[in-house]
C-alpha cells in the first residue's frame, strides 16, 4: 500500500484530460447529451481503478472506510472528486494548522467519523443518468449510510431568441438539509454518464473542494500551552463522569484558532496583555487562589474588559452523556446593571442569560450558577457569549448533577 503520509503531495499531482474519459464532453460549460451515454465494462469501483492518477485519494477514503463493497455491488450514482479535490483541501488545513504553531495533518489523519459522513454524501442511492435530473429545482437525492438529501439537477442556461435552448450543466448541490437553495453549496461536473455493471458515474471538477468547504473551514482546537493545568495535559477539557464530580476551566485557557474561530473580541488588541498577549481577547492581573460553594480555584488570571457581542469557545470531551451545570466565578463594578451572559453548546445557548448585581468589585468573585442542561457524549464546543459589557470572569467549573 502506498504510504499516503509521505506521497500525498505527490499522489495529487496528475494531468486530467476529460476527452480521455468515456462520458458525455463539457466544451466551454456545456454538455452535448445526444446519445452520448457511456459504458464501462465493469463496475463502479473497477472504473476509478481503471484510471491511475485521477482517483487515487477517492480510493484511499473509500478503502479507508470500508465503502469498496457498496462501489462494487450496490446500484449507486457516484459523484466522483478527482485528487486535486482532495488536494486543495489537505493545502488549506495545513495553511490553518500552520498558523496555530500544529503541524501538517494529512489524508489519513482526518478526522474519521467526519470522513465517513462527508464521503458518504457523493454516493448516491440508485442510477440516476443526468437527463433524469431534468427538473426546476432538480431531483433530491438520497445519500448511502445516512440517507443524507443531496440534489441533482440538469440545469439549461437561455440562447439568444431561445428560452433553455442554451448549453446545460450537472450541478450537484450539499443542501445543508436546509429547504432553501440559497443556503446550498453546489458543483460542477466535468464528465457525466458513466455507466458501469452496477451504476452511473458523474465526474466534479478539479476546482471543488472536497466535502463541499467544510473540511477547509478554521476550526477551534484546544489551547495546549496552558500555564495553569496539569503538567503534561493537554488536549480538550474532560467533563466529569460521576455524579457529583467536577471539572474547573479557567477563562483565559480559550482554545487556538483566532479571532472569528477561538474568540471574538471587538478590539484587536490584548487589553492588560498579562498572558497570551498576542491575541486580542483582554487578559486582566494576575489574581490570588481562593474558594467558594463550589471548591477550591487556584491563582491565575482572568478575562476582563468585556464587550457585548464577544466570546470565547473551549473544546470540551464529554464521556458519559448527562445533565451537567456552570459555576461562573464573575466579577464587575461598573454602572452596567444587571450584568449578562450565556453558555452554548455546539452554538447553542443551553443555559439561558444568566445575571447578577454589579456590586462587589472587579475582583471580588460572585459564583453564578446555571441551570442544568443535558449534553451527549463526545467532542463538543463549550461557548461563553457576552450578553452586556463589564463580566470580569476568572474561571468556570463544570459539575455533574445526574
Amino acid at each position: 500500500m502506498k504510504n499516503y503520509k509521505l506521497t500525498f503531495g505527490c499522489l495529487i499531482s496528475y494531468c486530467l484530460l476529460l476527452g480521455c474519459l468515456p462520458a458525455c464532453k463539457k466544451n466551454d460549460g456545456a454538455y452535448n447529451y445526444v446519445n452520448q451515454t457511456s459504458k464501462f465494462t465493469g463496475n463502479t469501483y473497477d472504473f476509478l481503478k481503471s484510471k491511475p492518477g485521477v482517483f487515487d485519494s477517492l480510493l484511499f477514503v473509500i478503502d479507508k472506510l470500508k465503502l469498496t463493497d457498496t462501489l462494487k455491488t450496490k446500484n449507486v450514482t457516484l459523484f466522483a472528486c478527482t485528487n486535486e479535490s482532495f488536494q486543495q483541501v489537505v493545502a488549506k488545513v495545513n495553511v490553518a494548522r500552520k498558523i496555530a504553531g500544529k503541524p501538517p495533518v494529512y489524508l489519513n489523519d482526518m478526522l474519521p467519523n467526519l470522513l465517513d459522513s462527508i464521503v458518504c454524501r457523493y454516493i448516491i442511492r440508485g442510477k440516476y443518468l443526468a437527463d433524469s435530473l431534468v427538473y426546476k429545482d432538480g431531483l433530491m437525492l438520497k445519500a448511502v449510510r445516512y440517507n443524507y438529501p443531496m440534489n441533482g439537477k440538469l440545469a439549461t442556461v437561455n440562447a439568444s431568441g431561445y428560452v433553455g435552448g442554451g448549453p446545460s450543466k450537472l450541478v450537484f448541490s450539499y443542501t445543508k438539509k436546509s429547504v432553501y437553495i440559497a443556503d446550498w453549496v453546489q458543483a460542477n461536473a466535468n464528465a457525466v454518464n458513466i455507466v458501469t455493471s452496477n451504476g452511473v458515474v458523474h465526474i466534479l471538477e478539479a476546482a471543488h473542494p472536497f466535502g463541499f468547504g467544510e473540511y477547509s473551514k478554521p476550526v477551534t482546537t484546544p489551547y495546549d500551552k496552558s500555564t495553569f493545568r496539569p503538567i503534561g495535559y493537554s488536549g480538550a477539557f474532560v467533563f466529569p463522569s460521576a455524579i457529583g464530580g467536577s471539572t474547573l476551566i479557567e477563562s483565559e485557557d480559550y482554545d487556538m484558532g483566532g479571532e472569528g474561530v477561538a474568540y471574538h473580541d471587538l478590539d484587536v488588541k490584548n487589553n492588560g496583555g498579562n498572558y497570551r498577549a498576542s491575541e486580542g481577547v483582554d487578559i486582566d492581573a494576575f489574581v490570588p487562589a481562593g474558594s467558594d460553594a463550589a471548591g477550591t480555584y487556584p491563582a491565575s488570571y482572568s478575562i476582563g474588559w468585556t464587550g457585548a457581542g464577544e466570546w470565547v469557545n473551549y473544546s470540551i470531551n464529554v464521556p458519559v452523556e448527562g445533565d451537567y451545570t456552570i459555576s461562573a466565578r464573575v466579577g464587575n463594578s461598573s454602572t452596567v446593571n444587571p450584568l449578562k451572559f450565556h453558555y452554548e453548546i455546539d452554538y447553542k445557548n443551553v443555559t439561558g442569560s444568566l445575571t447578577y448585581p454589579n456590586k462587589l468589585g472587579w475582583w471580588v468573585w460572585q459564583l453564578v450558577v446555571s441551570p442544568s442542561f443535558h449534553v451527549t457524549a463526545g467532542n463538543h464546543v463549550l461557548r461563553m457569549f457576552w450578553e452586556t459589557n463589564d463580566v470580569q470572569i476568572n474561571n468556570q467549573v463544570i459539575t455533574r448533577v445526574n
